[in-house]
């Protein structure tokens, strides 16, 4: 009974939205259709049906962040259903509205996580870093894809541009990039986007401007991208953190896992070549190409994120701790 209740709550929730949204492309796509509809159209997309769904999930368990994401659905919908010599308002919206939000969005961020980082300090909490602050924000203020994304946007930023403090290992804390391959592979990809650079340089030269442009903004980007997780590698050290009883793995800004020493049925020193049919994971997102030293094997299968907080799972993990042996001896005492 409880579940046909719910059922029928849940088709009035998104049933109506939905609902309004396709009479909407009905119109627009129907011969009663008129230019002069289009800024009413837009306005319905962008705010009407995000401002009724809001009503809607008001006083039930759905958070009001999913308002942000019916927002983003219409203003993808307006610009695929919309005649293009009618999109003017939408085009506007999307010039000058979006980088305010944006910058809006980025403020409010800084504003919170800074308030985040200040508690973090009191609190002694020695595995909370700027990435970590980022991401609890913009989870926090944004639906969870778009709050990951948002949230390494900003690191790649932090990491790459700014904090050139030397980071001094702290106890239970273990580097992972000096003695292994990671950081080569990750040199030899920049060395690419540099190369890649150069190229869109020279076509420049030769009168593609504009498509020249485009490639070099986006190869700077990415110069920058690959920069942030190179640095961010010595900056976030994996944790092995007593008071919690949990192991924190970090690849740099490229993945993350919290596993409680419960959790962990075995650590094993090893270097051994793992086969393609192995249910063994490698941890850094290079794979094979970062090497690794130790493997984690586990009691159960744990999902652990990686880059933009696309998820993963496993079952055991295949890692890189540069003192494999004071790691190894520390743990174990402790799981």
């Amino acid at each position: 009974m409880y579940s046909k209740i719910n059922l029928q709550s849940n088709l009035i929730v998104f049933g109506i939205p939905l609902l309004m949204i396709l009479s909407l492309i009905a119109v627009v796509k129907s011969s009663f259709f008129i230019p002069k509809l289009s800024p009413f159209v837009i306005v319905d997309f962008l705010i009407t049906i995000p401002l009724v769904y809001f009503f809607l999930i008001r006083k039930r368990e759905i958070t009001n962040k999913t308002v942000i994401t019916v927002a983003f659905l219409g203003l993808a919908v307006a610009g695929i259903v919309l005649p293009k010599e009618n999109q003017w308002l939408l085009s506007q919206i999307k010039v000058y509205l979006l980088p305010l939000v944006e910058l809006f969005l980025v403020g409010f961020v800084f504003v919170k996580g800074r308030k985040i980082i200040k508690k973090v300090k009191k609190s002694n909490n020695d595995s909370f870093d700027f990435f970590d602050v980022m991401q609890q924000v913009c989870n926090d203020i944004l639906p969870a894809g778009i709050g990951s994304v948002f949230a390494s946007e900003i690191s790649v930023i932090y990491y790459g541009l700014f904090n050139w403090k030397k980071k001094t290992l702290q106890k239970n804390e273990y580097s992972y990039h000096k003695d292994s391959t990671a950081v080569s592979v990750i040199l030899g990809f920049l060395l690419v986007v540099v190369v890649e650079m150069f190229v869109t340089h020279a076509m420049m030269k030769q009168g593609n401007v504009k498509g020249s442009f485009i490639l070099g903004v986006l190869s700077v980007y990415t110069a920058l991208q690959v920069i942030a997780i190179l640095r961010s590698l010595a900056k976030r050290p994996v944790y092995i953190d007593v008071d919690k009883k949990q192991l924190i793995l970090k690849f740099g800004i490229l993945a993350n896992a919290v596993i409680p020493f419960n959790q962990i049925k075995e650590v094993e020193l090893t270097t051994k070549e793992l086969s393609e049919k192995t249910q063994i994971k490698y941890f850094s997102p290079l794979g094979s190409s970062g090497g690794h030293n130790l493997v984690l094997h586990l009691t159960e299968e744990i999902k652990f994120n990686s880059f933009y907080g696309l998820s993963k799972k496993a079952s055991s993990l295949a890692i890189f701790i540069d003192d494999k042996n004071g790691f190894r001896q520390s743990l174990v005492k402790h799981i």
